[in-house]
Parts: C-alpha cells; sequence; structure tokens
C-alpha cells in the first residue's frame, strides 16, 4: 500500500498559510503553487463543461485515439466493472473524452463533475491526476489530500499522459477511485496501458518503422493482407503460440481466426476487438485478447495488423486491481482453544498441497479466515484469490458466473463472452463459500471441472486447462444431506479430500475476551477521539452468551456497546442481557422456587449442580480420563475441557 504520511495537515498548511511543508513531494507542491497563482479554490473543484459542440470536435479530432484505446479500456473494464474505480480518457487539455465506470461511482462522480466533456486541467479543478499529469509530461499518482480541491480528498486516481509518435502529448489515460482503496497496481496497470496505446498508435502512423516497433512491443504483432497471408510477425507472437519462426509463417490464417469478422474489417476501413478470444494454433487453443486494424495504401485496404496479447497476462494485473487476492494469514487468526490451535497448525501443513478442502463450521466461525491464510501460506500466494457465495448468485446464474460463456450463448451476453471464476482464479485459489446451496444440477457440473480439471463455458465447443485450488466452506451437514439424497455424494468426497471443522465462538469462551479486545481496537481506529476500553464487568457479561452468531455477534455487540458509551470506559450495562432461552433459568431463581415450595415437595436441583455432579462421576469411574469422560457423557472432549475451566475442577477430581 502506498501512503504519504500527514498530507491532511501538509495541505491544511498550506491552503491557510501558503507555506509548503516540509516531506510534500516535489511534484505536488509545484502544482500547489500553480493553482495558488491561478486563484484555483481550494474549497470547490468541480470539472468545467464544454459545449456539446465543442466536444463532438474534440471527439473527431481524436478518433484514432479513441479508437486505439477503447478495447484496452474496455477490457480492463470487464473484470473491474463491479469495483469502484472509473477508467478515464481525456485529450491533451484534459477534456474527458471517455468514461467507464459502475453504477456505484456514478454519485461521487456527480459531485465533481467527472463526465465526459467536462475539462480537467489544473486551472479548472487544481492538482489532480489527470492535469498535473499533462502539465508535468509524466505519469503521476495523486491520493486524497494531495489533491489541491478539498472536494476531491476522498478520491485516488492515476493517470499517465499519451503522446504521438514524435512525443507530442495527445491525451491522458486515468483510473480513480475511493482513497480508501488506492493500490499500487492501479499506477503500473495505467503506465503499461498508455504504453500499449501508444505502441499501437505509432504501428498505425509510421510504417516505416515496422519492424523496429514489431520487435519492441510486448504485444504478439501480426500483419496480413487481403488475401489471408502472412507479411510481417514478430518474435512475441511466435513466443504466445508456442511455436518456432518457420512454423508460425506456415500456419494457415483463416482457419486460425475462422471466428474473427477479418471481412468486415477489410470491407468497413474500421478496426475491431475481441476482449476475449480463442484461437486454435495448430490444435492448442490460446486465450489471448486481439485487436484488429485496417491497413490502407492511398486509401485502398490492402490488410491489416493484429495485435494478441495473451489473456493470462492481463487477467493477472487486472486481478491485482480489482482486489482478487487474500488478505488475511494464520497470524491473523485469534484464538487461544487448543482444538483451533490444531486445526491452525493442521491448516499450516496442508497449505502447501493442491488438495481440495472443505471447511465445516457455522456462519461466522472464521471459515474465509482459514481459506486465505491456506492461500497465503501455499505456493499459489502471488495467484488469485477469488471468493464466491454460491447462496448469494441468483440460480440462473451461477453456471456462466462459476464457467463463463461464449460470445452468444444467451441473450445480454457480452459481445466477446466473459470467462467464469474458475478461469479468473487460474494459477491460485477459488473458494466457495456456502457449497452446500449448489442446486444438484450445478453439482454435477462442478464435480466434472474438480474431477477433470477443465471448464467448459456455457455455449463453448472446447474445454479449457485450470490450474485452480478449491477451496469450499458449508454450515450445513453435508454428510447427513448426502444421506437424504439432497447432496451428491461423489462431490461430497471429492470436496471432502482435506476436512477442518470449526468450533462455534459457545464452545471457546476463552476466545471472547481477545476477540472482544481486537474489534475494540478496529473501532478504536476507524474513531477519533480518545480511546475506549472495557470494564472487566463487561468482559464477564460478554462470557455469559451463547453467541448464535458467533464472531461476527460478538464484533456488533461490541460495537453496539462502542457507539452507546459516552466515557471511555465500556461498563457492563452496555452489553446486551443475557438471554434465558440461552442460558437456561439460573440457580437463584431455583432457590427462590425450592424456599417457597410447600412442604413435602422433592428438593430441585439445578441444572448446572446436576451438570457438575455428572461431570464428577464420569471422572471418577473414568480414573482422570478426560477422552472416556466426554464418551460417558455423550459430549466433546473440548466441550468438557471447557466445562472443567468453567467449574474449576481437575481431571482427577470424583
Amino acid at each position: 500500500m502506498i501512503s504519504y504520511p500527514n498530507t491532511m495537515s501538509r495541505w491544511e498548511a498550506f491552503t491557510e498559510c501558503g507555506r509548503i511543508p516540509e516531506g510534500t513531494r516535489p511534484e505536488i507542491a509545484a502544482s500547489w503553487l500553480r493553482c495558488r497563482a491561478a486563484g484555483v479554490n481550494p474549497l470547490q473543484g468541480k470539472g468545467v463543461q464544454v459545449s456539446a459542440e465543442e466536444l463532438r470536435l474534440r471527439l473527431e479530432e481524436k478518433r484514432l485515439l479513441v479508437s486505439v484505446a477503447k478495447p484496452i479500456m474496455n477490457s480492463i473494464y470487464q473484470v473491474i466493472k463491479d469495483t469502484v474505480y472509473a477508467i478515464v480518457l481525456t485529450d491533451q487539455d484534459g477534456v474527458l473524452l471517455r468514461t467507464m465506470l459502475n453504477k456505484e461511482i456514478e454519485p461521487e462522480c456527480a459531485k465533481v463533475n467527472f463526465f465526459e466533456g467536462a475539462r480537467w486541467d489544473e486551472a479548472s479543478v487544481g492538482t489532480n491526476a489527470v492535469g498535473t499529469a499533462l502539465t508535468d509530461d509524466m505519469p503521476i499518482q495523486v491520493l486524497g489530500d494531495e489533491h489541491y480541491c478539498e472536494s476531491h480528498h476522498a478520491w485516488t486516481c492515476s493517470a499517465a499522459p499519451i503522446h504521438d509518435s514524435s512525443g507530442r502529448v495527445i491525451g491522458c489515460l486515468d483510473l480513480s477511485g475511493k482513497a480508501e482503496d488506492v493500490h499500487p497496481h492501479t499506477f503500473g496497470i495505467v503506465v503499461s496501458a498508455v504504453s500499449s496505446i501508444e505502441e499501437q498508435l505509432n504501428v498505425l502512423e509510421t510504417n516505416q518503422l515496422m519492424n523496429a516497433v514489431f520487435q519492441s512491443m510486448q504485444d504478439g504483432l501480426l500483419v496480413i493482407d487481403t488475401e489471408y497471408q502472412i507479411r510481417q510477425f514478430n518474435e512475441r507472437l511466435a513466443s504466445i503460440f508456442m511455436l518456432g519462426m518457420e512454423e508460425v509463417r506456415e500456419l494457415d490464417i483463416k482457419e486460425l481466426l475462422q471466428d474473427v469478422d477479418l471481412e468486415g474489417v477489410f470491407r468497413n476501413k474500421s478496426r475491431i476487438g475481441y476482449a476475449d478470444c480463442t484461437l486454435t494454433v495448430k490444435g492448442k487453443k490460446i486465450e489471448c485478447m486481439v485487436n484488429i486494424f485496417p491497413y490502407t495504401l492511398d486509401e485502398r485496404v490492402v490488410g491489416a495488423s493484429l495485435t494478441i496479447r495473451e489473456a493470462v497476462q492481463v487477467r493477472k494485473e487486472v486481478n491485482q486491481l480489482a482486489g482478487f487476492k487474500a488478505n488475511y494469514r494464520f497470524e491473523d487468526i485469534v484464538t487461544h482453544h487448543s482444538y483451533m490451535k490444531e486445526q491452525i497448525d493442521f491448516a499450516r501443513k496442508i497449505a502447501r498441497t493442491n488438495c481440495t478442502v472443505l471447511i465445516e463450521g457455522e456462519s461466522g466461525t472464521g471459515k474465509e479466515l482459514f481459506a486465505q491464510s491456506i492461500h497465503n501460506a501455499s505456493t499459489r500466494a502471488d495467484g488469485p484469490f477469488i471468493a464466491i457465495n454460491c447462496a448469494a448468485l441468483p440460480k440462473e446464474l451461477v453456471e456462466s458466473e462459476l464457467f463463463g460463456y461464449e460470445k452468444g450463448s444467451f441473450t445480454g451476453a457480452l459481445r466477446e463472452g466473459n470467462p467464469g471464476k474458475f478461469e479468473l482464479a487460474n494459477g491460485g485459489t477459488l473458494f466457495l463459500d456456502e457449497i452446500g446451496e449448489l442446486s444438484l444440477e450445478i453439482q454435477a457440473k462442478l464435480l466434472r471441472v474438480l474431477d477433470n480439471h477443465k471448464v467448459r463455458r456455457i455455449g463453448g465447443k472446447h474445454e479449457r486447462m485450470l490450474d485452480v485450488r478449491v477451496i469450499a466452506a458449508t454450515n450445513r451437514d453435508l454428510l447427513e444431506e448426502v444421506g437424504q439424497k439432497a447432496y451428491r455424494g461423489d462431490l461430497y468426497y471429492r470436496l471432502n479430500v482435506i476436512n477442518l471443522k470449526l468450533l462455534p465462538l459457545r464452545e471457546r469462551p476463552e476466545d471472547i475476551p481477545p476477540l472482544a479486545r481486537l474489534f475494540l481496537r478496529k473501532c478504536n481506529r476507524e474513531n477519533p477521539g480518545p480511546a475506549k476500553r472495557f470494564d472487566s464487568a463487561f468482559l464477564e457479561k460478554l462470557q455469559d452468551r451463547q453467541w448464535r452468531g458467533n464472531a461476527r455477534e460478538l464484533q456488533n455487540t461490541v460495537q453496539r456497546a462502542y457507539y452507546l458509551s459516552a466515557g471511555d470506559c465500556i461498563a457492563e450495562k452496555e452489553a446486551i442481557p443475557v438471554r434465558q432461552t440461552e442460558s437456561g433459568p439460573s440457580d437463584a431463581h431455583l432457590t427462590r422456587f425450592q424456599a417457597s415450595a410447600p412442604a413435602g415437595l422433592p428438593a430441585v436441583k439445578s441444572m448446572r449442580q446436576t451438570e457438575l455432579e455428572n461431570i464428577r462421576r464420569a471422572l471418577a469411574a473414568s480414573g482422570g480420563n478426560v477422552v472416556e469422560a466426554a464418551r460417558l457423557l455423550h459430549i466433546g472432549k473440548s466441550t468438557l475441557y471447557r466445562r472443567l475451566a468453567e467449574y474449576g475442577i481437575g481431571r482427577d477430581e470424583a
């Protein structure tokens, strides 16, 4: 995570006193000075809208730039469309020409007029990635309070200027999102995308430098004539196709591009892009992103140039931006319970295998925490970690979300098709939460993928190889459901290669105080003012509860108490009272009942007294053997250990 400490105090010092504080980045300081000199109001900062006619003229002037940049922007957007990021293309004056964003970020964009036709140079909206990158002619990332205008402090922006073949600035590409979602890969993705745009522009603008450009591009490049004969290609293309140079020259282009509308490119003299394309190269399936540009001579189309980038590379870069990663490690799991510690040690051992894992436990017991920790301790730690909640998916979309679909496979499908979560997780881990919610039909298809390590998209004609580790989780008793024919037995045993069972919080009360303190520290970090603390009575009150919602319920309770507490000490009264349905009648209630009972009525023992006597008898009968005593009592070993600690008795007591 990139951070520049104390930027807020620096911004305030400059806007109030006009002094550049020590530690301010030079490029930011220079921009602030320019903004002050230009009379930019730091308390405003809304994009200035140009007229519709001016925007039309600017789009016409930058038609080539837009056509080259649009498929690259679209490829990134297809993967990050569910995140709070916007992708923006501007001209050399900072006027927004094309934007791609999801509905969630639109209200924030509206506040600062971050839409097509708005001018975002420094003179209009102060220090920002677009305006400052264009002014300094260099890529830049502007974080939160480094923006000159206060209304932009909630944003993080990464931008890089775009140059033509002569080095003249002709535009800018920008990725903007919420400041709390800042990620170092956004800057790298922008720089990489701009590099690709500039390279493609060079190809279209200068035929004379074709060979030099071919061999320097990171993408595969292929030039053909209108008779489908190969005229030129680069070494990168041969590498992507896994062929020798001579083998590339022998390729049948019509067969290679059988699913590509080359005739449309020749006929309409217009480029076409495929964000998700599968090429068949001598029997091998190559997944890639393809852009095709008509090649003209004296206004006559004489061929086409194709840029080809491996899909795995595109997805790797965009997965990082989209947040497909695991944040937790085993060190982050809070527990003092011996059984849970054993489960952590076991999970560490199996992390470096590729075996499928099934994690069982109630909701809120930390199943995803274990899944992320296993991923980060595995050899796949550098790959994507993709989590999907099977219960949250609409039934009609489960198959397409998991396995993807080809173009035109159903109404509403994207023109290029779309990879499923299995493909996006290639090289990493796919976490299938609430696996017990899948229908029997999807269970059968999932079993096939797990057995063959291949996936076939909806409407697809071929299977794609996978290198994915699957970790599944459930809060249901799948084995019981197998017996009731409600779940496929073959899938259960395929998932249950390695099994982890997580205890509910009520069976490990020793974890309640440390977890509560963890949640309190989080509240203290997220809120200004003096740090709050618990008093001992509050913690004791927490331990009286059954916590049917486990850690999630405990976290909610701590948060509630934090915000209800007026002082810096959270007292017992802020805890939610223990429900009688959870704890049963108290010993005090029974004592009062016995005292008021009619004479001659037999004495009634409390449930705790009865339980204590039974534990003592079982320990005596087993000679202090806890495992045997637990068997006699028909309870789990861990439950008996908890009862022993609760009653303060040793194993040898009878």
